[in-house]
């Protein structure tokens, strides 16, 4: 199954993509392409599961759950047993004969419930709250409101037909929550007529007995469909906190056995790793901070960060070659095995071999859009910075102006919207582009006329917004000052609250996800029951941490303070998660 909004690898090109065969965008789309069909959807939903437990607000819609994603995303356990066709045959018989039952049974109760005296209707509706019990037990927690108003008897009432139209009401909204969203038409349906009940009449008595048991069939039918939708009837009972745990456990086997399947084998893939940490030296540092700090290299290259598929590795890498002094590209691709990625120093032949920097190791697959947000996050934060510096803008005024929150919502507004970059190396913009940074320009010209008192004459004008186009461009002294500056403050951020400062270890953040333990073991001789492993838990723990700190100079404006904030929560869920699932090769 495919998660269009959320593809780890496109399954068509877009327009522009065709553009430009040659550019490392386009080519990357066509190898995408030519992996096959069923890969490409494994992959996504792999991926559509990863961002619903590392980051369940992007994919999670309003009133829905994660049970409802699971269940939309065809999520399976890997110990579900498929019925064989003798199963199948039985089945069948025994949906006739229940037919036949189930018939007789729902003849019996509307001639109980047309009687309008309600105590011959209770104890009919009592077991019928008990049926409906049974059937939405697999799919609500214990605890659940619906299911212990079901398991109580009725109260006493005039009228226990409406008190149980009341009760439906209930029941389908709390469905409503917990129902994938192929269901959510049905569901809608079915409250849609529970408005609408028959008029409240002697004479309209049966028929109101008849609407109240077709509601109950509609609602047992559609809790039949949803327990299908769930595959096993335990994830239904399950709290989210719980199904949090189940589906980390299961996403993180998933990514291994993908990866270290497209990548010939584990001893490939710790190789890749090492070769790719390798890249900064520091032979004799830790071997967590190492990584860390490779990987705040890769975020600080000006192209995004990128995990290439081993199958497109051997086309794109390219060997280049001293002539007179000057590196020049050769003709012959490397004599890599495809699981290899490119990396720094002499070839077998004296050669060279270039480097990306932005290049990230198998490990980081699911992990590289993230990154790439990350990437796109630092780069607003340094141009607001940058910005910031154009205004003159004493502290106290600062504080008192709007100046900073209106670039960030700019900025952030890039960033969401996932549109091409603001910053141009280059004289072309689009006109989107340019309006981008008309509106930046107008927004330090606002802020300059206030400190000034008075409106600029239009040369000033001028030369501000050519100092503003030119603060956002990579060249700039100011633009490259600042952004060093944040990257190391980032990657000192994350080392320490990672653990690797003096091999301590920050309250409340766990160096690793470890597995679960021996819950047997525990429990030998015990009945057995549902228990999860300490990292149940949603993956963003992390989150809660103190990741403030002190305020980096040229971003102690507040906005950009939180900012950095989130910058740092986003890559330590990365390292988090990274660790969690590649403790032992990496």
């Amino acid at each position: 199954m495919s998660i269009p909004p959320h593809l780890l690898v496109p399954l068509h090109p877009g327009p522009s993509e065709h553009n430009d065969p040659h550019s490392e965008d386009a080519s990357s789309v066509h190898n995408f392409s030519a992996l096959p069909f069923e890969l490409v959807e494994t992959l996504n939903q792999t991926y559509f599961l990863h961002l619903l437990v590392t980051q369940p607000e992007k994919v999670v819609p309003p009133g829905k759950s994660v049970l409802s994603m699971m269940t939309h995303a065809n999520f399976k356990s890997s110990e579900e047993d498929h019925a064989d066709e003798a199963t199948e045959r039985r089945k069948a018989i025994e949906k006739r004969v229940k037919e036949v039952a189930h018939r007789a049974f729902w003849n019996e109760a509307l001639e109980i419930l047309s009687s309008p005296v309600p105590s011959v209707q209770l104890p009919r509706l009592k077991q019928l709250h008990l049926d409906l019990h049974e059937a939405l037990a697999p799919l609500f927690p214990p605890s659940h409101p619906v299911l212990i108003e079901l398991s109580s008897p009725p109260p006493p009432t005039s009228s226990p037909l409406h008190s149980t139209i009341t009760l439906l009401k209930d029941i389908v909204a709390a469905l409503r929550n917990r129902c994938a969203p192929v269901r959510d038409q049905a569901v809608d349906t079915l409250a849609m007529e529970l408005e609408h009940p028959p008029p409240s009449t002697v004479e309209a008595h049966k028929e109101l007995a008849e609407f109240v048991l077709a509601k109950m069939k509609k609602i047992l039918d559609l809790s039949e469909d949803m327990r299908k939708d769930l595959n096993t009837f335990v994830l239904g009972a399950m709290t989210e906190a719980q199904l949090n745990g189940v589906l980390m456990r299961d996403v993180k086997a998933r990514e291994r056995e993908l990866v270290v399947g497209l990548w010939g084998g584990q001893d490939n893939v710790r190789r890749t790793w090492r070769e790719w940490v390798a890249e900064i030296g520091n032979e004799g540092e830790e071997g967590k901070n190492r990584w860390l700090r490779r990987l705040f290299l890769a975020l600080g290259s000006d192209r995004p960060v990128h995990c290439h598929f081993p199958a497109v590795e051997s086309a794109k890498a390219r060997r280049t070659t001293k002539v007179n002094g000057v590196i020049e590209p050769g003709g012959n691709a490397l004599s890599a095995t495809d699981t290899e990625m490119k990396t720094s120093g002499p070839a077998a032949d004296g050669s060279s071999i270039t480097t990306e920097i932005e290049r990230l190791p198998p490990q980081l697959l699911f992990s590289t859009p993230t990154l790439i947000y990350v990437q796109n996050y630092i780069q607003a934060i340094v141009i607001a910075g940058a910005l910031r510096a154009l205004t003159r803008l004493s502290a106290s005024a600062a504080a008192e102006s709007d100046f900073m929150q209106r670039v960030w919502t700019l900025l952030e507004s890039e960033i969401e919207g996932d549109v091409p970059d603001i910053r141009r190396t280059g004289g072309d913009s689009t006109g989107e582009d340019q309006t981008k940074l008309v509106n930046l320009a107008d927004e330090v010209i606002r802020a300059r006329e206030r400190v000034l008192g008075s409106t600029l004459k239009a040369d000033e004008d001028a030369q501000l917004r050519e100092a503003v186009e030119r603060t956002l461009r990579t060249s700039d002294p100011v633009f490259l000052l600042l952004r060093r500056r944040l990257a190391k403050a980032l990657e000192g951020k994350v080392i320490a609250l990672n653990g690797g400062v003096g091999g301590t270890q920050t309250s409340g953040i766990p160096l690793k996800m470890q597995t679960g333990k021996d819950i047997q073991g525990d429990r030998a001789g015990k009945r057995i029951r549902l228990m999860l492993p300490d990292d149940a838990g949603p993956a963003q723990a992390v989150n809660g941490a103190k990741v403030e700190g002190p305020s980096v100079p040229g971003f102690e404006d507040p906005v950009l303070h939180r900012a950095i904030g989130e910058a740092t929560r986003k890559v330590l869920d990365c390292v988090i998660w990274t660790e969690g699932v590649w403790g032992d090769l990496v």
